[in-house]
């Protein structure tokens, strides 16, 4: 079968519950995505939504702008190229469009990260963290399955187990030059009014909460 290859982006990003989880796992990267294609058209993780609620979050293709929060020239990443077949590819296309169709179905594992610097595993169905989302997606296809069957993996560790696909090292600005990436929608910076931003949230961590205990 002809070869085609899928992406694995680490970035240290510039929220504050990326700077703490580098502070705690003392490692250089806070997040990870997939994506189906180099120029970043098809990529995907869980993540906020908004850029103004961030723990309104879940599974969402990202951009750009909504990974570096317009910041591109600050956001180092690492990017890996996985060679795999033409099957592959189309089972990670089906994977990612089963989780467009049921995205109201997932959410991001909050609870999941404020344990994650300790080392706890923090698990409620149907929920992911961004290493959580792409390992399992990597397993799915077979590779370093047993590696990367672990809930609770650092972007560190998955550099480590990818470390012989790399493709880029530097800032996603720079990488971003070489691009033939579409224009993006700056829906993710509108801002919502402060009582809506509250109720979200704690409907967010109330559904969280419900999905845990029953």
């Amino acid at each position: 079968m002809r070869k085609k290859y899928i992406y694995v982006i680490l970035s240290k990003t510039l929220t504050r519950p990326a700077k703490i989880i580098c502070k705690y796992t003392g490692g250089k990267y806070s997040h990870a995505s997939i994506s189906l294609d180099k120029d970043l058209n098809e990529m995907y993780s869980f993540a906020r939504f908004k850029y103004h609620t961030p723990l309104v979050s879940g599974f969402t293709k990202e951009t750009i702008n909504s990974l570096s929060l317009g910041r591109a020239d600050d956001v180092k990443i690492k990017v890996f190229r996985i060679p795999v077949t033409e099957r592959q590819y189309n089972k990670l296309e089906k994977q990612i469009n089963y989780f467009k169709r049921n995205s109201k179905k997932y959410m991001y594992n909050l609870f999941g990260l404020i344990f994650y610097p300790m080392g706890i595993e923090f698990n409620i169905k149907n929920t992911y963290i961004c290493t959580e989302f792409v390992s399992k997606c990597l397993a799915s296809l077979g590779i370093q399955e047993k590696k990367l069957m672990r809930n609770r993996i650092t972007p560190d560790q998955l550099l480590e187990i990818l470390i012989k696909y790399e493709y880029y090292s530097g800032t996603l600005a720079n990488y971003c030059k070489t691009l033939n990436h579409e224009a993006e929608s700056l829906d993710f910076f509108e801002k919502e009014n402060f009582l809506v931003v509250i109720g979200k949230t704690i409907t967010q961590i109330t559904k969280l909460i419900y999905r845990k205990i029953v």
